[in-house]
Parts: C-alpha cells; sequence; structure tokens
C-alpha cells in the first residue's frame, strides 16, 4: 500500500523499531532517526501485516499504531514537530499540514476502524451521542487494535503524507466537491483539498493520500 514508487536501491528501512506502551516521548525519539519503521508491538508481539516489507527513504518514516493509541495521542503535532526537527518541514507550511493530517488522522480513527458515521452528529444531542459511540467502540478489543499507519516522506519539492485505517472503507465517489446542506458528511475532505496540493483516496476510502508542494 505504501511507497509503490519508491525503487528499492533508492530506499530501504534504516531503523526498525517495535514499542510497547507507546507514548509521546519514546515515538519522537524513534522517528527522529532516517528512514525508520515504527510499530507498535501488543503484549510484546509485532502486528501481522505487511509493515515489515516498507521502503522507506532515508527522508521518510512509517508508524503503525493501534487505534487506541493514535486516539490518546496528538499525532498531527507529533509529526509535525519531527518534520520540522529532521528539515522536512519550514514553519510556513506547518500549522496547513498539521490541520490536513489532524482530519485525516480522524477519518481514519473514527469514521474507519470505529466505523462512527458523521450522522452520529446531526443528532439533537449530537456531541454526547457521538462521545459515547465513541467511548463504547473503544471498550471493544477487536476495534481498538485496528491500525492506524501514516507513511511519510519529503524532498526538497514536496512533502507526501499517507494515512490509512483498516475499516470498512466507503464509496469514493460519493465524496463531495464542496460542502452540502446541513450534512457533516465528507466536509474533511473538502477541507483537506482546499490546503493540501492533491489529495487523493484509495483502497475504498481506507487510505488517504496528502501532497503538499514545499
Amino acid at each position: 500500500m505504501f511507497g509503490d514508487d519508491v525503487r528499492p536501491e533508492e530506499a530501504r528501512c534504516r531503523r526498525a523499531f517495535l514499542i510497547s506502551d507507546a507514548d509521546r516521548e519514546g515515538l519522537a525519539a524513534c522517528l527522529a532517526e532516517s528512514g525508520a519503521v515504527v510499530v507498535e508491538a501488543e503484549d510484546g508481539e509485532p502486528p501481522g501485516g505487511d509493515w515489515a516489507a516498507v521502503m522507506v527513504p532515508p527522508d521518510g518514516f512509517f508508524l503503525s499504531l493501534t487505534t487506541a493509541t493514535a486516539f490518546s495521542l496528538q499525532l498531527a503535532p507529533l509529526v509535525g514537530a519531527t518534520l520540522a526537527s529532521r528539515g522536512g518541514l519550514g514553519d510556513d507550511k506547518r500549522s496547513v499540514v498539521e490541520q490536513c493530517l489532524q482530519e485525516a488522522v480522524a477519518n481514519a480513527i473514527i469514521h474507519g476502524n470505529l466505523g462512527i458515521s458523521s450522522t452520529a452528529k446531526d443528532h439533537p444531542e449530537g456531541f454526547r451521542v457521538f462521545s459515547q459511540l465513541v467511548n463504547s467502540r473503544l471498550g471493544d478489543p477487536e476495534l481498538r487494535g485496528r491500525r492506524v499507519e501514516l507513511f511519510v516522506r519529503w524532498s526538497e519539492a514536496a512533502l507526501d503524507i499517507s494515512v490509512a485505517d483498516q475499516g470498512a472503507g466507503f464509496d469514493i465517489a460519493c465524496l463531495p466537491a464542496e460542502p452540502s446542506g446541513r450534512s457533516r458528511s465528507g466536509r474533511g475532505f473538502v477541507f483537506m483539498r482546499a490546503l493540501a496540493g492533491r489529495v487523493e483516496v484509495a483502497d475504498g476510502g481506507r487510505c488517504t493520500s496528502l501532497r503538499f508542494e514545499l
């Protein structure tokens, strides 16, 4: 899913980290490494999937977290700080990148892995109903253990970020070009498209790729 257009001779994992009880400081230290692959291990065991085959360039990193951990951490500021410290993002673009990434990660967690529809917020007591659904589904071991994965790489010209989830996906053709009425569905993609240089959705709605010109 990630890194399909990166040539093997130019991109390889420099260091892989399997971490348990992931926290902000530990993740930041791992992501500071060139070409890092950082994977949250549950109960000391690495997850299944194709993460071990991910090709990561020196100016890049791959991150795989459980839904529960991704929900508890502020990933967008963490990624923004990592990019800034590694020379992949200047102050002039950082706020825009973090805003778009926050939206993409929230979509992956809430609508993807937890399977909560935007229509929950249209209820008269939308915030309460929405919060109850989030808390309830985070209590489901299967849902909280699903993965949110980020693949990040940059060059002098552009920054590319892909965010993937393990949810049911959605019909990409239904994404609106602009907000319509009072419906909240699809507004996040309209927002991202307004700020990012390019937004692409693949894998049946389970992977969102953002490009920012630098």
